[in-house]
């Protein structure tokens, strides 16, 4: 069943108006996508076909990305609805986990998922891998800078002043001071936004200790960036977790199966699959509306070239635009 068609009976389950909004997370792809800032006029759009609305849904899947564009999404979406929901059938990562953050309730089907909101930060200063200093900077997790400190003082017991100068003096030989300063700066801004995002809803005095609770979990205290955080521990750490009944569970994981088969979900890139082809194009990120669908798309044109009697690919990326189109399914129509 198309995508569009599944969402409609997901309005008609939730009483709701929905937005499906989708980054492509195939391994190791040149598809792969990320939330960008660029999704925001285009979500913008979604959100005025659709009017102001009692009741609003996200339905959403993706690994993350910037950690601004969950504040901007949910702040714009708040600005059409009183109530604000978000659908995780399975991966709402990282950033998206933030996002789901400024919901009035997470509805999260038996394969939802959450994870850790700790970001990685990439910057000029950053260090490049030992032996290859031509190659792009490496990525240092905010969490691993506080995790080296955390070490030094829980594990090899570091407590004089003096020392832990020294272990910073240390660290300095291998990141760059600004790099640091960098990690401190994204620090502070993960937990106030988690924390604007959860003050949306639970602006009481006395929700105050959960939100200390739920950034401190979401930002620190889980560790590992990859941990998986199901909706029985969402539920424990503070979130507004809600369980979808059996029926809308299933529509659920019926429209992330659909568009599983369009983007190549979770999917294994095999890049062998360029040898017989002369071009190649997915869908990095989609939103879908009724009667409306956005879609960034990339084409990868495979040119095949002889050097020194052997057959080499060139692959040559072309990055499309946000692209706005009007879509009718046939439940629109009968309206």
């Amino acid at each position: 069943m198309p995508p569009t068609e599944l969402l409609l009976q997901i309005e008609k389950l939730r009483k709701s108006r929905v937005i499906a909004f989708l980054t492509c997370d195939q391994v190791n792809s040149p598809f792969n996508g990320r939330m960008a800032l660029d999704v925001v006029p285009h979500f913008y759009e979604h959100l005025r076909n659709i009017g102001s609305n009692d009741r609003l849904d996200i339905f959403l899947y993706s690994q993350g990305g910037d950690t601004i564009v969950p504040w901007r999404l949910v702040t714009l979406a708040r600005e059409r609805c009183k109530h604000l929901g978000v659908l995780i059938p399975y991966k709402a990562h990282s950033a998206a986990t933030m996002l789901a953050l400024g919901a009035d309730e997470i509805i999260m089907g038996e394969m939802g998922e959450l994870s850790p909101i700790d970001p990685s930060i990439g910057t000029p200063f950053n260090p490049h891998p030992g032996d290859q200093p031509n190659s792009p900077p490496l990525e240092i997790g905010v969490e691993d800078v506080a995790g080296f400190f955390n070490f030094a003082r829980d594990r090899l017991h570091i407590a004089s002043e003096d020392n832990m100068i020294q272990a910073l003096e240390m660290l300095i030989t291998k990141l760059h001071p600004l790099a640091l300063g960098s990690v401190y700066r994204s620090h502070a801004l993960i937990r106030m936004i988690a924390r604007n995002l959860l003050t949306l809803h639970m602006s009481e005095p006395t929700c105050e200790p959960v939100i200390t609770q739920i950034v401190d979990n979401l930002a620190e205290k889980l560790y590992y960036h990859n941990y998986v955080i199901n909706r029985k521990e969402g539920k424990r750490l503070g979130l507004k977790i809600v369980e979808p009944d059996e029926k809308l569970n299933d529509k659920m994981w019926q429209l992330y199966q659909s568009y599983k088969t369009e983007m190549g979900l979770g999917e294994m890139f095999n890049p062998g699959s360029f040898a017989n082809q002369t071009e190649m194009n997915g869908n990095i990120a989609i939103l879908d509306s009724r009667g409306l669908r956005s879609s960034y798309k990339k084409k990868i044109l495979v040119v095949k070239t002889e050097n020194a009697g052997k057959q080499e690919i060139i692959l040559q990326e072309q990055l499309s635009p946000w692209v706005t189109e009007g879509i009718m399914s046939q439940e629109v129509k009968n309206e």
